[in-house]
């Protein structure tokens, strides 16, 4: 049977529990130095090659062919 001694006992570990969880789950959104949190996304522009139709980012060499206009 409960007794009040066991009821506050299952009170105390569910309240640590409580408060181990919240402080676990407020260490995830940690930011940097300078206060940004980092982007977990980063996007990409691309840009289609006239020759061939593939995507490349702006800064590369182009599609690796010839007659690329995007290479550099």
């Amino acid at each position: 049977m409960l007794s009040l001694p066991k009821i506050l006992l299952l009170l105390a570990v569910i309240a640590v529990v409580a408060l181990l969880s919240k402080s676990f789950r407020g260490r995830g959104g940690k930011s940097d130095d300078d206060g940004e949190v980092k982007q977990k996304n980063q996007a990409l522009d691309l840009s289609q090659c006239a020759v061939c139709g593939n995507f490349v980012a702006p800064d590369s060499r182009g599609c690796e062919r010839a007659d690329c206009p995007l290479a550099n």
